[in-house]
């Protein structure tokens, strides 16, 4: 008789192309898979998979039972979900995905209030730039910046996210006679080339026939750009929540020779505070998200560049 989990070992073969990796992603051995596989083939007498080079190529009856097989891990994957919300007791593991600056910014006072609130409620921060899969658990709630959420989660817009160009201030002293592109500009690594912050600065240096290649350095994230900006490596461009938290540094305007003037105009984002449908009436995630959404309320004028206005006017005045 057809046992159900060999359709979902045929789906990870076809989704993922080799038996290791199928291994891997069912957390069982390769030998395993590679049974299920020829005894599937063998009992239903047709080939489901053709094999070249080390892949595994889905045959038209192995792409209709991967299909059978990842319907229903879908479908266990969903019943897990409503059986999750209905659990009301406020307390368990929450799982909260962010980025590591607003981690290390933001988010402390608002975990500090869940704990002395539900201190049932055990917390756990996972540090990611990509957005984690809530359908599969990887996380509870996510608190992201981003201009348009997943259509799949729902949740509350907290604020605009500012940005703007930041120096250190004995830094800024002694380079007081550049003109902006001549400085020395730390930046996000190659692997966010795609950011709007690289695509203004780019624009910026290529106006002075400069490209990207002339960066003094490049850090991966954003936490590793403000740090090596306080310490006096260069100028970057930084969310203001980041940089308006650093005494070293000092927000300078953007001149009207720059790439699109406004400041911050070219960067403008927004942060999200989302979950998963499923799981908005489950007890600690609602306690934890209500939580999450009223501290960070609080701090709507750091996230958005307002925090201090009287420090970036009286800043705005000099020379760069």
């Amino acid at each position: 008789m057809l046992d159900l989990n060999d359709l979902r070992c045929v789906a990870a073969v076809h989704e993922l192309g080799s038996l290791s990796a199928a291994a891997r992603s069912l957390g069982t051995s390769h030998a395993t898979v590679f049974r299920c596989v020829n005894e599937l083939e063998a009992e239903l007498g047709v080939r489901l998979f053709e094999r070249s080079k080390g892949r595994y190529v889905a045959t038209p009856a192995g792409e209709e039972l991967a299909a059978a097989g990842a319907a229903i891990s879908q479908t266990a994957a969903k019943s897990l979900l409503k059986v999750v919300g209905q659990d009301l007791r406020p307390s368990g593991t929450v799982r909260i995905t962010t980025t590591e600056s607003l981690a290390q910014t933001v988010l402390n006072p608002a975990l500090k209030r869940c704990r002395a609130q539900f201190p049932q409620i055990s917390l756990q921060v996972l540090i990611d730039d990509q957005l984690l899969d809530l359908s599969k658990r990887d996380a509870d709630i996510a608190l992201r910046p981003t201009a348009k959420p997943p259509d799949y989660l729902i949740g509350k817009r907290i604020a605009a996210l500012a940005f703007a160009v930041y120096g250190e201030k004995a830094y800024l002293h002694a380079h007081r006679e550049l003109a902006l592109a001549q400085h020395q500009w730390i930046a996000l690594g190659e692997a966010q080339e795609r950011h709007r912050t690289v695509k203004w600065l780019a624009a910026l240096l290529q106006a002075e026939h400069l490209s990207l290649d002339h960066l003094s350095l490049r850090c991966d994230g954003f936490s590793a750009v403000a740090r090596a900006c306080a310490d006096g490596l260069g100028l970057a461009v930084l969310p203001c929540f980041l940089g308006d938290s650093l005494p070293e540094l000092q927000r300078l305007p953007t001149p009207d020779r720059a790439p699109n003037p406004a400041p911050g105009a070219a960067w403008a984002s927004e942060l999200w505070l989302l979950t998963h449908p499923d799981l908005r009436h489950t007890a600690r995630v609602k306690a934890v998200f209500q939580i999450l959404q009223a501290e960070l309320a609080l701090q709507v004028p750091l996230l958005e560049g307002n925090a201090d206005s009287q420090r970036a006017s009286a800043h705005a005045a000099d020379p760069v």
